[in-house]
């Protein structure tokens, strides 16, 4: 294990040959092995983030589940930043949704979801002890079926029921 955030080429391509196989892989003990004790995973599907190795492997565990065909590859190049301990890599996401998403509860659709992002990774000690990952969670919704179509009849329903809760919250309240 590296003492240091991977900073050579040959260092960032075996960081991720390890975190992504690992990952696709379902080798979650190995995965886990490059998680610091102290990890902080933020992900915007979830309202907490996952603290500590326990939480954010589960949680790195979790994402894969409804997806037992799931795969991440790499898009590009990661970024190595000169000043920061951090790599950064584009990624997109393809599963086909055979399992129930918990939480927050999503049945199974049945269908393959495709999900482009990026994560940023933190290092410390030469292990990860912080994820950030962006991805367009409406989209994500879509295609779980869990929002409408952009655009459609649903959509637009929800959009007013936006504007009457805006409405109803800005009346000033009568005694």
């Amino acid at each position: 294990m590296l003492e240091h955030a991977p900073q050579s080429p040959e260092e960032v391509r075996a960081f991720f040959g390890d975190w992504i196989d690992h990952a696709n892989a379902g080798r979650w003990e190995q995965f886990g092995r490059l998680l610091h004790p102290d990890i902080v995973l933020e992900d915007p599907m979830t309202s907490e983030a996952a603290r500590g190795h326990d939480q954010a492997l589960s949680r790195a565990r979790a994402q894969y589940e409804p997806f037992p065909d799931g795969r991440v590859e790499m898009v590009g190049a990661p970024f190595v930043p000169l000043d920061e301990p951090e790599l950064s890599y584009r990624w997109r996401f393809v599963g086909t949704h055979l399992r129930r998403i918990d939480p927050p509860g999503f049945a199974p659709t049945g269908r393959q979801v495709v999900v482009e992002g990026m994560s940023v990774l933190h290092f410390l000690h030469g292990q990860v002890d912080r994820v950030r990952l962006f991805f367009d969670t409406t989209d994500v919704a879509r295609q779980l079926l869990a929002a409408p179509p952009a655009g459609s009849p649903l959509e637009r329903v929800i959009v007013l029921s936006q504007r009457l809760r805006v409405r109803l919250r800005r009346r000033p309240e009568t005694p």
